[in-house]
């Protein structure tokens, strides 16, 4: 609550206002602190908003009785509306939190964020794969789920899918976006609606549904199949209204073994197969035969449902294919007559201003959420100025006098490398074992080298020193006169001057945050630079500021190594206390999600260590970095050296 006033005491008087209520239903002081810590995190990037949030608690107090729930909504409006303030203060003035508590939808949701990688593989399988795949907003308890949206470079599904078994689920994931690719690819897109009514644009939608599933299944037959297993719509189960009826003719004309007893339905496919059996590129001559359709369904008096979306459940809103924007009158669409004054010309182009533009290259990760155990996407945003490249080719230097190179990593066997036909080896060559069989029974004198070695190469490593730049650093170590930073610029110098460059690429990288929008990133030296004069000034200028969000510029790390080929990938990070930030209340939180971006990068075989000169960072840097992966050094005078004999463990074979 201490920090909660810090940051806004409004908020704050409003939450202590609300204690009274929510204590029937918070009964332990940890869920206080708990619920503290949100409006607090809430109040770092939008106090208005966490003012509204309070006294919505004093409220409907019972909104803080699924503490998960409510923190999964929260957050979801931070993220979601994070460059909208009035959307924000609406999400937590009137929105529901209840949606964030449904099982169904946590562990539908949770299943869909598992597959999306694939799912992304299986649209590029098709041609399209600069797509991304997001979620639709939660829906209310009383309002049915969306249906996929297709949409420029983004594929938007629904969170919650009722009526399908789990075991089916990755079955309609991948109908979903077949039938999406199926509208990419053969589709005409954002058409003009004009004055068509709801009903026509539903039913010209479902013609345009089949015609283009027709035209994928001829590429790919399998599609038939996996399109099929949706396709339950019949005159018992879907009934006699309109979407009965557009259900029971998609399948119709799906399933050309499918028969139905109603007079439209049985319309529709023979107008259908007629236009199909001449053309089925003739879009024209299909939107002739849905407007035959709409015109008897409105005979009928079936009115569009309120909350009508196409089936069966893989289908999308087919919202990429009109332009609802209606279209121009005659005379307002006639062109305007433009008159053109030619200037002299201006031979000296004109300097463009960017004082006041951010022009520094933006990445969006994840971090962890302990509390929730899930990930909250796209969270944390890493900054990086734009620098001038460093010369980079072969890099050759001679061995400084008092240098000392970093050992074990001279030469290591490579199993792709076989040395054969030797007289002595540590295997058989099968090869030459068989040809000598041959000559021996064929009572020709046999050559004798059977045995093959593995040969040697030198083992390649890729190496990132990651500095903490945080304005903790500019303290001086204890017991000493010199400050952290200045021994975390020693250390870099005694690596960067001390691995052979011709086997081993070192990049020297700096981070410090200013809350999750800006963690700020530098690159001292790169890959493939040499540590040359300029380089030398970019260390020497650094300079100590701002927090240390550590599991973020770990995850900035991990990605810059994935580019580098090399035998052992390592982040050795230079640090003095535990990650924190400006926006961050709870204390276990930054720890936790530093530890997950460990986890993660030992998943791409990146190994990381820390360095510390913390003299109390064990309780938290073994959480992080694990038992075996951190080093404590108590006094500055062997920061450096510790530096260079932390790389030979980590390195040596």
């Amino acid at each position: 609550m201490a920090a909660l006033r810090e940051i806004d005491v409004a908020a704050h008087d409003a939450l202590v206002e609300a204690l009274p209520w929510l204590c029937d239903h918070l009964k332990e002081e940890p869920e206080f602190v708990a619920l503290a810590d949100l409006v607090a995190q809430v109040a770092t990037e939008t106090p208005e908003a966490a003012r509204v949030f309070a006294n919505r608690l004093g409220a409907q107090p019972g909104l803080a009785a699924d503490a998960v729930g409510l923190r999964r909504w929260a957050l979801h409006g931070l993220q979601r509306h994070r460059n909208d303030a009035k959307r924000r203060i609406h999400h937590f003035e009137w929105g529901d939190p209840v949606v964030f508590s449904d099982e169904q939808t946590i562990s539908d949701t949770e299943h869909l964020l598992d597959q999306r990688s694939s799912l992304l593989h299986y649209l590029a399988g098709y041609g399209f794969d600069d797509f991304t795949i997001d979620l639709h907003e939660p829906s209310a308890a009383h309002v049915p789920d969306p249906a996929p949206t297709v949409a420029e470079a983004l594929i938007r599904l629904p969170r919650r899918v009722d009526g399908i078994e789990p075991r089916t689920r990755e079955l309609l994931f991948r109908a979903m976006i077949a039938h999406a690719a199926a509208h990419l690819r053969h589709s005409p897109l954002k058409r003009d609606a004009g004055n068509r009514r709801p009903t026509l644009l539903a039913i010209t939608a479902l013609i345009e549904d089949a015609r283009v599933e027709r035209l994928m299944v001829k590429e790919h037959p399998g599609l038939h199949a996996l399109w099929g297993r949706f396709h339950t719509a019949s005159q018992q189960v879907s009934g006699f209204d309109l979407a009965g009826l557009t259900a029971r003719l998609a399948r119709a004309l799906h399933d050309p073994t499918y028969s139905d007893p109603n007079s439209w339905v049985r319309k529709g496919r023979d107008l259908f197969e007629e236009v199909a059996a001449r053309d089925l590129g003739d879009v024209a001559a299909f939107d002739r035969v849905a407007r035959q359709l709409s015109i008897d369904m409105g005979k009928m008096r079936f009115p569009l449902p309120r909350h009508y979306r196409p089936r069966p459940i893989y289908r999308d809103d087919n919202a990429i294919l009109w332009n609802e924007n209606a279209t121009l009158p005659e005379d307002e669409s006639v062109q305007a007559e433009v008159t053109f004054e030619f200037g002299p010309r201006d031979d000296k182009q004109q300097p463009i201003d960017l004082t006041d533009i951010d022009i520094r290259r933006r990445f969006n990760y994840p971090e962890w959420d302990y509390k929730l155990e899930a990930v909250r996407e796209g969270w944390a945003t890493v900054l990086e100025g734009i620098r001038e490249p460093g010369r980079k080719g072969k890099l050759k230097r001679a061995m400084r006098s008092g240098q000392v190179p970093v050992l074990g990593m001279e030469r290591t066997p490579d199993r792709s490398i076989r040395l054969t036909r030797l007289s002595e080896g540590d295997e058989l060559d099968l090869n030459s074992l068989i040809d000598n069989t041959v000559q021996h029974r064929a009572r020709i004198a046999p050559d004798g080298r059977i045995f093959l070695r593995h040969g040697r190469r030198r083992r390649s490593t890729a190496i990132i020193l990651l500095m903490d730049l945080s304005m903790s650093t500019d303290r001086f170590v204890p017991g000493s006169f010199t400050k952290v930073i200045e021994l975390e610029k020693q250390a870099a110098t005694v690596v960067a001057e001390a691995l052979d460059p011709e086997r081993d690429r070192i990049a020297v990288h700096g981070f410090a945050s200013n809350g999750r929008h800006e963690v700020n990133y530098q690159r001292v030296k790169d890959f493939d630079e040499p540590f040359d004069a300029p380089q030398r000034a970019r260390l020497s200028g650094l300079t100590s500021r701002l927090s240390t969000r550590m599991g973020a510029a770990l995850r900035h790390a991990t990605a810059s190594l994935a580019d580098q080929v090399a035998d052992h990938k390592v982040i050795l990070v230079l640090t003095d206390g535990e990650p924190s930030d400006v926006d961050v209340i709870e204390d276990d939180y930054l720890v936790e999600d530093a530890r997950e971006a460990v986890v993660s990068a030992a998943a791409q075989h990146v190994r990381t260590f820390c360095l510390t000169l913390d003299r109390r960072a064990d309780h938290y840097v073994r959480r992080i970095f694990g038992a075996r992966n951190y080093l404590i050094t108590e006094q500055a005078s062997t920061f450096a050296n510790n530096t260079s004999k932390t790389l030979v463990r980590l390195l040596a074979p």
